[in-house]
């Protein structure tokens, strides 16, 4: 399984492998530790076993794909998905435009014009090759212009929406 990883300062490459004995190998931007995970009374406290050293850890979820670790803020985002779903250009005026990177249909629109909304919140769901991709916007404004509509079929580069810096 691969992941992206996000904090605020920084962005890595993880992939994570079961093995037969129920440890995992995890790649960290290429580099392979063994791990091993229990919890430890409470859910949100884990015993972690990594290359043969224990410690402890507090995680806790705070919506889909977004946890605190150990009192810092972790983002995990799947590549396809995000490979998926949308390139974006900043224009000269800050503003954010979200673009189709393949095909797809468009099969949710979570946001309407002229509504506010921040960095990282879903716009619309775009459908590409059987998975269903979360489009969002990477800057924090209002909604100018939703460009396409629920079954609406995008190619790629074709233009989503724009949301501007408020």
């Amino acid at each position: 399984m691969e992941l992206i990883v996000a904090s605020a300062e920084r962005e890595v490459e993880v992939e994570a492998r079961s093995q037969e004995n129920g440890d995992w190998t995890i790649a960290i931007d290429g580099r392979e530790y063994r791990v091993d995970v229990a919890t430890v009374g409470r859910p949100d406290v884990l015993s972690v076993i990594v290359d043969g050293r224990q410690t402890t850890a507090s995680v806790r979820a705070l919506g889909e794909g977004v946890y605190v670790v150990n009192g810092v803020e972790l983002r995990v985002i799947d590549p396809r998905s995000r490979g998926l779903a949308a390139t974006a250009q900043q224009s000269g005026d800050g503003a954010f435009e979200a673009t189709a990177y393949m095909p797809g249909r468009v099969t949710a629109v979570l946001a309407a014009e002229g509504e506010d909304v921040a960095a990282g919140q879903g716009v619309l769901v775009l459908e590409a090759m059987k998975m269903e991709n979360e489009i969002q916007s990477e800057i924090d404004g209002r909604l100018e212009k939703l460009l396409v509509e629920v079954g609406q079929t995008v190619d790629g580069g074709d233009p989503l929406f724009v949301v501007s810096p408020t």
